[in-house]
């Protein structure tokens, strides 16, 4: 299982992992009332032929606290759908909700792993209620559940949108709701939040944006309309079904070069308030970051911020 529901009432603290080629990205969080502090933010290397022994070996080399684990799924490990839910029993849900995949993913539905949580309900006249649906890829979800098998606190293999929820939370702005863009080596992923509460992801292809780019556009650098078409889609998506009043805040993940260009673009292009993430600006940091740091081990810190106690 993926364990995306998964609730616990253990410490008030998570480790998040992510790995990354040759390192591991760990993060360790825990929450002091209403203060959530990261403790350790860092890259760990280690030799991904050596199998769980290597993992294991990394990990006590790592002197890490006694917490649960969770680990982050990459981008090509998984598919996100939002479907009508089947009009079947809880306990029936997930093997209802395969067959509804069938035509959603890219892969063999047989080889999936499903998951579910739910979105807030919509506008949708005579439409059941949606749900998102996670299929995950078997052999992706073995290999991380194979490579933490040794640590005793693992129980959670969550997602990247789930993750950036867990951020884009904690912002200032999503009291009233916010958009997170955040920017991948070749994909970016825009996931909208209000509160705690997930509302919708959409994933863009940053390469295309790269070669769309020419002419008074620098080299290398994205194609602000193209990312605000995507960017105005999901955010008329979200007005329009969960009837909403405007998202006018978006962050932009993690903190370069490349999202400091991007987000002065954007509040061009827009004339909305665009700002870029800093982790020391959303919780209390026990150490100083750099941005590659930060950059890297982002989603480690999301997964680390997996709050048990709330209910998706």
């Amino acid at each position: 299982m993926l364990g995306l529901l998964k609730k616990s009432t253990g410490p008030k603290g998570r480790i998040g992992v992510a790995f990354a080629g040759d390192q591991i990205a760990l993060a360790v969080v825990h929450r002091d009332g209403g203060t959530v502090i990261l403790d350790r933010c860092e890259l760990i290397p280690f030799n991904p032929k050596g199998g769980p022994e290597a993992v294991a070996a990394t990990f006590r080399a790592a002197d890490l606290p006694r917490l649960p684990i969770s680990t982050v799924l990459r981008p090509d490990d998984y598919q996100l759908a939002m479907i009508e839910a089947p009009d079947v029993p809880p306990a029936e849900l997930r093997a209802a909700m395969r067959w509804r995949l069938k035509d959603a993913i890219d892969f063999r539905v047989e080889d999936a792993v499903i998951d579910v949580f739910d979105v807030p309900a919509q506008n949708r006249g005579g439409q059941g209620r949606m749900m998102y649906a996670v299929a995950a890829r078997r052999t992706s979800v073995e290999r991380h559940a194979a490579a933490l098998v040794t640590q005793p606190g693992f129980d959670v293999v969550d997602v990247p949108e789930l993750c950036l929820r867990n951020l884009a939370a904690l912002l200032p702005a999503a009291a009233s709701g916010v958009a997170l863009l955040h920017l991948g080596e070749t994909m970016a992923t825009i996931v909208l939040v209000r509160g705690s509460t997930f509302y919708f992801a959409r994933q863009m292809d940053l390469q295309a944006t790269l070669r769309i780019a020419s002419g008074t556009i620098p080299s290398g650098r994205l194609d602000a309309a193209s990312v605000v078409l995507e960017l105005q889609r999901s955010l008329d998506y979200y007005e329009r079904h969960f009837d909403q009043p405007p998202i006018t805040r978006i962050s932009v993940s993690p903190t370069s070069t490349r999202s400091v260009e991007l987000a002065e673009d954007l509040s061009r292009e827009t004339g909305l308030e665009v700002s870029t993430l800093e982790l020391d600006s959303i919780m209390t940091c026990s150490l100083s970051l750099d941005a590659a740091t930060q950059a890297t081990c982002l989603l480690a810190v999301g997964a680390a911020l997996r709050d048990e106690q709330l209910s998706l």
